[in-house]
């Protein structure tokens, strides 16, 4: 079944769940860059600190802007300081500020990465953001990055958001559903390419 052939209301927990975490495992290979996907936990910090002493990657990404004013830090300057307080120097950092949501960011990060590397030479980035949030960052990426480029899946640790418990915690069984909600709509939209699942 296509996504945008899904009736969202109609969907159990475990079809969610299948549809959303997509349950692939990180590769464990090199990337040209960890892309951090903006957030507030600190979790998105540990795991591109984690990723980089183990030296998968020279540099980290850290996308994120104020969230039409929401914030009045970017995400990207919060999580590039939390990183510089763990030990990651700051020249390896490289930050976009402009975005206010996901497709934004993936959009505005191109630019960053062409600046810095020329995305011709890019061949693998180290995608981190939130467990459920694997299907449309993928989509996303491969809706509006050059289609050469690979990436390897590397979900923050939320100890509540996983895909065998996110239903028992209110927080994030409302951060779920409303992913699969837009996830839906933004295909439907042309936002992001159509593609079959399996549910």
């Amino acid at each position: 079944m296509k996504l945008s052939e899904i009736d969202v209301n109609n969907l159990s927990p475990s079809q969610i769940t299948q549809i959303l975490f997509g349950f692939v495992e990180d590769d464990k290979k090199q990337g040209d860059c960890i892309f951090t996907l903006g957030g507030r936990g600190i979790e998105r910090v540990h795991k591109a600190v984690e990723l980089f002493n183990l030296k998968r990657a020279d540099y980290i990404l850290f996308s994120g802007g104020s969230g039409y004013g929401k914030y009045t830090y970017p995400l990207s300057w919060t999580m590039r300081d939390n990183a510089v307080k763990l030990n990651v120097p700051e020249d390896k950092i490289l930050v976009e500020d402009r975005s206010n949501h996901s497709k934004d960011g993936v959009i505005a990060s191109l630019f960053t990465l062409e600046d810095k590397f020329g995305i011709h030479r890019i061949k693998n980035i180290l995608v981190i953001s939130t467990p459920w949030n694997y299907r449309r960052a993928m989509l996303t990426l491969k809706t509006y990055y050059p289609k050469w480029i690979k990436y390897t899946w590397c979900p923050a640790n939320y100890k509540q958001h996983q895909p065998d418990n996110w239903w028992k915690y209110p927080e994030a069984h409302g951060y779920v559903m409303k992913e699969i909600t837009n996830l839906v709509k933004y295909v439907r939209e042309g936002q992001l390419m159509d593609v079959e699942v399996e549910i």
